[in-house]
């Protein structure tokens, strides 16, 4: 597999207990936990972006490809891309980050629960960048996870 987003699992940690670190995240967390209503799951329509003003920047969406079983980014925040340094909107999980990408997606559309990754990321000689990524499910029926909102956080590792 090439090497544009290949993120190797001795990496990166998944992390099911959504322990975040970054206050931004923890701010979209609480926000999409404050639409989960009498047991379903919110829809991409219950979130404005003004209300999310200061994750915007680090937000991602994608939604469910069936056929694929996959999932299809469809939007991809600027501070993303300036860290990753290209635009993967229209791409697939699957294609940029292999299996184990597209089985952490899947893990958070089949339990209907937020997950977290992190770690240090493997693009283009970016081995000194860290990160932390929340993924949120969403679903346009309150119950099946059709989409897949979050953020990712990056920062320079520290080598002192």
């Amino acid at each position: 597999m090439e090497d544009d987003g290949y993120i190797p699992h001795e990496d990166v940690e998944l992390d099911t207990e959504v322990r975040l670190e970054s206050p931004r995240l923890i701010l979209l967390h609480d926000l999409w936990r404050g639409k989960c209503r009498d047991g379903h799951l919110p829809a991409r329509r219950d979130f404005d972006p003004p209300e999310m003003k200061e994750v915007l920047g680090a937000i991602f969406l994608t939604e469910y490809v069936p056929e694929l079983d996959d999932f299809r980014y469809t939007l991809i925040g600027t501070e993303i891309v300036k860290w990753v340094g290209v635009d993967n909107t229209g791409r697939l999980v699957g294609e940029l980050f292999g299996e184990h990408g597209r089985s952490f997606y899947r893990l958070v559309r089949t339990s209907g629960k937020p997950a977290r990754i992190h770690g240090t990321v493997h693009w283009r000689d970016k081995r000194h960048v860290r990160f932390e990524l929340l993924a949120l499910p969403l679903a346009d029926d309150g119950v099946t996870v059709d989409r897949i909102m979050g953020a990712t956080i990056y920062w320079l590792e520290s080598f002192a």
